[in-house]
């Protein structure tokens, strides 16, 4: 049997459906920093930053169609890893999958786990007042950070199977609370629908708002490790990334317009009025909670924001240890990083490393609220050069191989992967929104590329003894796929179709 032939077999195996596609695509999107930068922005921008939006999804759309192409000749749970080797060599897809996922990890990361307690705290005013006087109510992120390291361990999925659920209920409770503060009569009265008005005078006032919009879609390519459990893979995931995009794409404006009209962005110091804004901190969300549904809408919100952040934290525990197992797998990593439980079969050493990454940080800078925005910034750069890499890739790939087999071909190539890749080199090139040091942002993400690239090269050159920059042969890579397949030997099949599976 040829390799087309086994291809679109694989393809067609598939046990899991479209909504479970459509919850991984926007399981990690909606997570406590992705609100507390729509509001922020809102309050920044308003109208502008709204264009700023329009703009990032014109982006991930097109960017959707790469990872879409991606997946349907590489259907691999090994993802971003897979397709940048394909198209680029060891040393590219390294460095890409570590920017897209343990740098992430470090920043976005670290700010979910800041921001999963505090912001559901603040909507209970005795329990945040009692936590803050001790200025460690971010302890709250870390102990579920520790309390899901320990159930990933021991392969406990109870909580796990609900995430679904609890995305939806998230997303849903954002929209339906969007939906009445729009109802409402207004409390705040402004020219523009999304508070103020467009200003297009200067430019750069979009191009540096662009970076947080983005970084309220990224995160929607997790649905592809799911290609080779998903049915009719090459249809279902290109339609579960834009369906996923704009369905958090309509919540957000919802949400934004309403915050915006029921919550006035007043200085958080009355003699600093240049100083932090109310929309511009967690403690906008109860604000906008009470106008919209008086106390109860206060307990609803904190609870739904606790268990997103819950989830969202369980999920980037479960995944991100499982990707850096598939690395090892490949030689990519230590090999430390293969070792399984012996009774359970999770990936302790990568549990290990994820659960303490966040939490150190978390600790190194003490919950600071003022360092949350530029660690999410932060992690869009990441993201923009994994990003970037595949399209590359997918060019690439293009270029060398025309004669395999695509089951989903990314429309009017190459004009989406100039389009995504122009707007995230804008995006990072502007990234810094008015009132922030480009310092915050620009150093810890340039030292930590700059060492992982290093690493990459000491890697496949001393170590695994590769040419680092020849690509690796698609039939290759698929052959050891469909034999692990075949054999059931992947932990990666299993368990990152549980990942995925649970948003």
């Amino acid at each position: 049997m040829s390799i087309q032939q086994k291809l679109s077999r694989y393809l067609d195996q598939g046990v899991v459906g479209f909504p479970v596609a459509l919850a991984s695509s926007v399981g990690v999107i909606m997570a406590s920093p992705v609100i507390l930068t729509a509001t922020s922005g809102f309050g920044i921008g308003g109208s502008t930053f709204a264009l700023a939006m329009v703009i990032a999804w014109v982006m991930m759309q097109a960017q959707a169609t790469t990872f879409s192409e991606a997946a349907s000749m590489l259907p691999t749970s090994g993802a971003v890893y897979d397709y940048i080797s394909c198209g680029m060599g060891r040393f590219f897809a390294i460095t890409g999958t570590i920017s897209a996922y343990l740098l992430v990890h470090v920043f976005a990361g670290t700010a979910e786990t800041i921001l999963s307690g505090v912001m559901a705290l603040v909507n209970f005013e005795h329990l945040n007042t009692m936590m803050e006087s001790s200025g460690y109510s971010w302890l709250v992120g870390v102990g579920l950070v520790i309390l899901f390291g320990v159930l990933n361990s021991l392969g406990i999925t109870i909580f796990g199977k609900a995430e679904i659920i609890l995305t939806f209920v998230m997303w849903a409770t954002l929209t339906i609370f969007g939906v009445i503060g729009l109802m409402k009569a207004p409390a705040v009265h402004f020219e523009g629908w999304f508070g103020s008005p467009l200003d297009l005078s200067d430019p750069t006032g979009v191009l540096s708002l662009i970076g947080m919009a983005m970084f309220m879609f990224v995160g929607f390519e997790l649905v592809t490790p799911l290609a080779p459990e998903l049915k009719r893979a090459s249809r279902n995931i290109p339609l579960a990334a834009k369906l996923g995009l704009t369905g958090v794409a309509s919540t957000m404006f919802l949400y934004g317009a309403a915050m915006v009209h029921q919550v006035a962005n007043v200085p958080m110091d009355p003699n600093n009025p240049q100083g932090p804004h109310l929309l511009d901190t967690p403690m906008a969300i109860p604000a906008f909670a009470e106008q919209v549904m008086g106390p109860f809408g206060k307990i609803w919100l904190g609870i739904g924001l606790l268990f997103a952040g819950a989830a969202t934290i369980n999920t980037l525990i479960a995944a991100l240890p499982r990707i850096l197992y598939g690395m090892a797998l490949d030689g990519a990593l230590p090999r430390a990083f293969t070792y399984l439980h012996p009774r359970f079969k999770t990936p302790l050493v990568g549990i290990l490393v994820a659960v303490i990454i966040p939490c150190a940080h978390a600790w190194y800078i003490q919950g600071n609220l003022d360092r949350i925005m530029p660690l999410v910034l932060a992690a869009v750069c990441a993201w923009g050069v994994a990003y970037l890499l595949v399209n590359i890739s997918v060019v690439m790939l293009r270029i060398r191989r025309p004669d395999f087999p695509r089951a989903y071909r990314s429309p009017w190539f190459p004009l989406p992967q100039i389009v995504s890749s122009v707007g995230i080199i804008i995006a990072i090139w502007f990234i810094t929104p008015p009132g922030m040091n480009s310092r915050d942002i620009y150093v810890p993400f340039g030292v930590m590329l700059g060492l992982t690239a290093v690493y990459a090269l000491v890697w496949t050159v001393f170590v695994q003894k590769v040419n680092p920059f020849r690509p690796v042969e698609i039939e290759v890579l698929l052959e050891e796929e469909f034999g692990k397949a075949a054999g059931h030997e992947s932990l990666i099949d299993e368990e990152m179709k549980r990942v995925a599976s649970l948003g």
